[in-house]
């Protein structure tokens, strides 16, 4: 591409190269006191707090180096930076983009934002007629052996989407789902994700820089990019960018800036010169130290001219114009924008996918393979039944307490941490088992609720044996979580397998039948990550529907208990994997009369995630509430029936009863 050259005043050039010299601290000073209050964005605490939740949200971990990098008292990066590196450079492409008679054309960067999304400069493609004139070739870079692989030429597809914007100076545009030559698919090479929140990167930490410098195979420009300036509060346009240093070639338009954790931070955009005025006359310093007129700039090539800072536009600032223009195009508004929206904010994730989670490399089967590397696909190793073994299960019964009780409604609140998991032979997606039902969020890999018939008058004491949990064969096991989260962890396994139906309650009736409803709560479908001290405390998780059920009409108990994990965006990663920090109960029993009464309690386990080693605790402390069944609906994004709602014993204020032992609760007593 021609050289662009940017108009600056003298004070922001000076700026700019005086933070371009400032070293690293090694003492206990925070490198932000060395930048000008405006550019923090942020107090220093805050920070730095955010740039910890930032990297255990990328999906590389975060260990005590994390924090001394940040710091500046460490440069040490863990061996994962380099694996994760690569897989993030597949999302990396060299694009063509021919002239109108197709005799000549220029080259430029752009990278994948979705599976079907890539993301460059306006400057590279400004117009969908030139994006009819483009191509995407992914792979084209050196192997080990130093060849050449040409790799992959992909057609792009404006009419499926396209948006540009000169100003910010990005184009998104849709890609063909297969190459050119029909043998690849465009999942193979996954996507960057992008991030609308802040802090991802901070002044005098480093990013890095996947290109196709003037079209050449990709190459990588480390550790000499260092952030000097983020935004800018006095000027609006200024505060769209982001600049850093650069002792090597400016890099390629439309190429990713990323952070240590390979989340985008920017997409290169322009670089920044060193000129001056000399007898009137604009010059530019060329890398041999000689000066020459900006007039001749656009005849020279860019490792020619000295270069004292790379800008880049921030990606919260592209997030921000592409969602004000997908919402002014109403009707027509793109689904492949909307759902790469969505999926950035976290609203509704890429099926196969960890929110969140910045690079995410796809199989031809959606699988997130990013996930793969950093754990072993879950395995079964035999405990798995055949499908023939579910056979004539009849699960959750709507009218056993004389009254229909249907399952929940899953809002779009819900439904934004992802859809329902397909369960095979059936068509409405539920796993029943015996005496109870399951309805998983394929997104999390847990339950998004479980709902349980309890019978008191038929029930039976069966010992609890050697525990044998299984993979349910009627949705795929990828998608449930299995003893590659639970076991086999470094230091002590943080987490039970914390049942959502308990053991005990749906074991009545025959004993064969008995045996059967407690074998089936061993499913991975029927358990969520549960703190070791939360899971295998007496106090209120385990002890609040004993307490409930044996404080209520006991001459023909009948109840029915719905639970679930409150999913929420800021549930903190462990193993990948977003951990619940809160459950909730909703209590339905009828007594002897048939009468209903219903009772809805939320319970943490958040006091207990401080104690995990780099993971942050998200909000609050320590509570367990009673609360009404309404804003339960409000808080989970399920809808009950208005029987449950009407049954409601609750009577307190709407943010709940803090609950500090059993004799607190609220619950449907007889008197």
């Amino acid at each position: 591409m021609p050289v662009k050259i940017m108009n600056y005043d003298e004070d922001f050039l000076n700026k700019l190269k005086s933070l371009r010299n400032i070293k690293i601290p090694t003492n206990q000073e925070t490198p932000l006191s060395n930048i000008e209050k405006h550019d923090r964005r942020a107090d220093p605490v805050t920070a730095l707090a955010r740039r910890i939740e930032n990297i255990a949200a990328s999906g590389s971990g975060v260990s005590s180096f994390d924090l001394e990098r940040i710091l500046g008292r460490n440069d040490l990066l863990p061996v994962n930076y380099l694996q994760r590196g690569t897989l993030a450079a597949r999302a990396v492409c060299r694009i063509w983009v021919g002239d109108m008679f197709g005799s000549n054309g220029s080259w430029g960067t752009g990278f994948l934002i979705s599976p079907r999304l890539l993301l460059t400069n306006n400057h590279v493609i400004d117009s969908q007629d030139a994006a009819t004139r483009a191509s995407a070739q992914f792979g084209y870079e050196m192997d080990m052996s130093g060849r050449i692989q040409q790799g992959k030429t992909f057609t792009l597809t404006p009419e499926s989407a396209f948006i540009t914007d000169p100003e910010l100076d990005f184009t998104l545009v849709a890609v063909a789902p297969t190459s050119d030559d029909g043998e690849t698919s465009l999942t193979n090479y996954g996507f960057l994700r992008l991030d609308p929140t802040l802090h991802k990167i901070e002044p005098l930490e480093f990013v890095t820089i996947i290109q196709h410098p003037d079209g050449n195979p990709k190459q990588i420009a480390i550790r000499e990019n260092k952030v000097l300036q983020i935004g800018d509060e006095q000027d609006a346009v200024k505060d769209n960018f982001l600049w850093y240093a650069s002792d090597t070639a400016p890099g390629s338009s439309g190429s990713p800036v990323l952070n240590d954790n390979w989340q985008v931070v920017a997409i290169h955009h322009k670089g920044v010169i060193e000129r001056r005025i000399n007898n009137g006359i604009e010059e530019i310093e060329l890398t041999n130290g000689a000066w020459v007129p900006l007039s001749e700039a656009g005849k020279l090539t860019e490792d020619k001219i000295k270069w004292i800072a790379n800008q880049g536009v921030r990606i919260s600032k592209i997030i921000e114009q592409v969602n004000k223009i997908q919402t002014q195009q109403g009707a027509n508004a793109f689904s492949l924008v909307q759902a790469f929206l969505e999926d950035a904010k976290g609203i509704r994730v890429f099926s196969g996918t960890t929110p969140r989670q910045s690079i995410v490399t796809l199989s031809e089967d959606g699988f997130n393979l990013g996930e793969r590397t950093k754990q072993p696909r879950p395995s079964s190793n035999g405990n798995v039944r055949p499908l023939s073994y579910y056979e004539g299960r009849e699960g959750y019964n709507p009218d056993f307490l004389g009254t229909n009780i249907p399952l929940p409604e899953l809002t779009s609140i819900a439904l934004g941490f992802g859809p329902v998991t397909k369960v095979v032979g059936t068509e409405d997606n539920i796993l029943r088992y015996t005496h109870f039902s399951v309805v998983m969020c394929e997104t999390r890999r847990l339950a998004f609720y479980t709902v349980v018939n309890i019978d008191g008058r038929q029930w039976i004491g069966l010992e609890r044996l050697r525990d044998k949990w299984f993979f349910d064969p009627r949705i795929p096991e990828h998608l449930q979580l299995g003893d590659d989260f639970y076991g086999n962890e470094p230091g002590g396994n943080f987490f039970d397998r914390g049942h959502l139906v308990r053991r005990q309650d749906p074991i009545w009736g025959e004993e064969s039948t008995a045996r059967l409803a407690n074998s089936d709560t061993f499913h991975f479908t029927n358990c969520s990550p549960q703190y070791f001290r939360f899971n295998q405390s007496s106090d209120l998780w385990q002890g609040l529907e004993n307490f409930i059920l044996t404080n209520t009409d006991q001459e023909d108990l009948l109840a029915t208990v719905f639970t679930g994990p409150i999913f929420q965006q800021s549930d903190v990663f462990h193993r990948g994997i977003q951990v619940p920090q809160l459950f909730w109960k909703v209590i339905i029993v009828a007594d002897s009369a048939g009468k209903l009464y219903s009772s809805g309690y939320v319970v943490s386990q958040e006091q207990f995630v401080e104690n995990i080693p780099f993971e942050r605790k998200p909000v609050g402390e320590f509570n367990n509430f009673q609360v009404s069944i309404t804003s339960l609906e409000n808080r989970t994004g399920l809808k009950f029936s208005s029987e449950v709602v009407k049954a409601d014993v609750y009577t307190g204020s709407p943010q709940g009863n803090q609950l500090r032992g059993f004799s607190d609760i609220e619950h449907p007593r007889r008197r």
